[in-house]
């Protein structure tokens, strides 16, 4: 496999953060955000950028009884179908 180059490494962030990559192509990430100050600098800020969106979606959940109405219609919408 071929060294990415910085364009590669940044567009695969995400998928490599959540770990959706191959083995191999999570490497190649690695490896290029560990030796690119640039990238490793940008793959921080991603990394902290997705930790704080996931602590906020588990912090600020849904309420109860809004939860329950669109359970509701979701219900009655398949019936209909």
């Amino acid at each position: 496999m071929r060294a990415i180059d910085c364009a590669d490494a940044v567009a695969r962030l995400q998928d490599y953060f959540k770990r959706e990559l191959t083995p191999e192509l999570a490497q190649e990430v690695e490896r290029h955000i560990q030796r690119c100050a640039s990238c490793f600098a940008h793959a921080r800020f991603e990394e902290n950028f997705l930790l704080m969106l996931e602590a906020r979606a588990r912090r600020d959940s849904c309420p109860s009884a809004l939860r329950m109405r669109i359970v509701h219609t979701l219900r009655l919408d398949r019936e209909r179908d």
